[in-house]
């Protein structure tokens, strides 16, 4: 099952966050210029920098309900962790613990690496089918807040 990233607004909130960076890093070039008349070609290669990598970010989050966050699959979870990281994929046998607390499902691999997966980024009803599956596929390996671990 795949289960998207939900929440639209947060997404676009930090989609205009980006285009505030793009601003900012146009700016000094815009001061140079009428400041002196002239721009440094240090300011121009920086100022283009940040402005790519803010329109970059800004188009990565206004696409982000269109991803995927969680896929499981027959013996794979996979999760996405973030802009330049790759997604984070655990085999079946490689799971040693998932734990819920509160909004956060927190998952240990054998390996002593720590994984945590975000309900607030899932719609309710994504969330709650996602809490059962993992229910489901992983049995006693699942722990809830309500339960003692």
């Amino acid at each position: 099952m795949n289960y998207k990233y939900s929440n639209t607004e947060l997404w676009r909130k930090k989609a205009r966050g980006s285009l505030v960076n793009i601003f900012t890093g146009v700016l000094p070039v815009g001061l140079s210029l009428y400041l002196n008349g002239r721009v440094d070609s240090f300011i121009v290669f920086a100022s283009g920098i940040i402005f790519l990598l803010g329109t970059w970010q800004m188009i990565h989050y206004y696409k982000m309900p269109e991803r995927d966050y969680v896929r499981l699959e027959d013996d794979i979870l996979e999760i996405r962790v973030g802009i330049a990281d790759p997604n984070t994929r655990l085999a079946d046998e490689d799971i040693e613990r998932i734990q819920q607390m509160d909004d956060v499902i927190s998952i240990k691999s054998d390996k002593g690496e720590e994984e945590n997966i975000y309900l607030e980024n899932l719609s309710d009803q994504d969330a709650e089918s996602l809490l059962d599956e993992l229910k489901h596929q992983y049995g006693n390996r699942m722990h809830t807040s309500d339960q003692p671990a």
